[in-house]
């Protein structure tokens, strides 16, 4: 019988993970060539979603921002950030999402693709398609900084459980060796 089954994203949780930073009282997005890449990854809903707020922005988008000069840059961005706010409409599941879950960042993020399956609204972040309501989610995690540290700790907890670097080599043993006990002549 033939099995088959998804492997998950992996994360390095040693390096990516939160620090002694402390965290700055705005949201993050990690996104490169945004303004380009509107259709799929919603940088004119992020203008119109983080309009007036506190934001830093990292990565190549030319005449927006550049992108960390180094892995420890962009670790240093995710730990020192109390939100990252995601608008990415059809990335499955957004690499930097998982990086910023892993260094405890509060999330707060479109509900597209396979991020439902992720993200548990209100538990380890929040999930919306609706603006004003990603918006609203936004001000109470800059408002209430204790939330977002718990929503942060539990979306690093979702990171160990399903997407650790760990898990991910297991998997892939797992079907590297179920792969070697079958001979296939063809």
């Amino acid at each position: 019988k033939d099995a088959t089954f998804v492997i998950h994203h992996g994360v390095d949780t040693d390096l990516f993970k939160p620090s002694d930073l402390s965290r700055e009282g705005h949201m993050l997005s990690v996104v490169n060539d945004w303004i380009n890449r509107d259709w799929c990854c919603g940088f004119y809903s992020w203008q119109r979603i983080t309009q007036n707020f506190p934001t830093r922005v990292v990565g190549d988008t030319p005449g927006l921002s550049e992108p960390a000069p180094s892995i420890t840059k962009l670790v240093n961005e995710y730990a020192s950030s109390r939100i990252f706010l995601n608008t990415s409409t059809i990335s499955p599941v957004p690499t930097s999402l998982l990086e910023a879950m892993a260094c405890e960042c509060a999330i707060v993020s479109t509900a597209t693709c396979m991020i439902p399956e992720i993200i548990e609204h209100g538990v380890n972040g929040f999930i919306s398609n609706d603006e004003q309501e990603l918006r609203e989610h936004l001000v109470t995690l800059l408002n209430d900084e204790q939330l977002a540290d718990q929503m942060g700790k539990k979306a690093r907890q979702t990171i160990l459980e399903k997407f650790s670097e760990k898990r991910f080599i297991r998997t892939w043993k797992g079907v590297f060796n179920k792969a070697s006990d079958h001979f296939f002549k063809g």
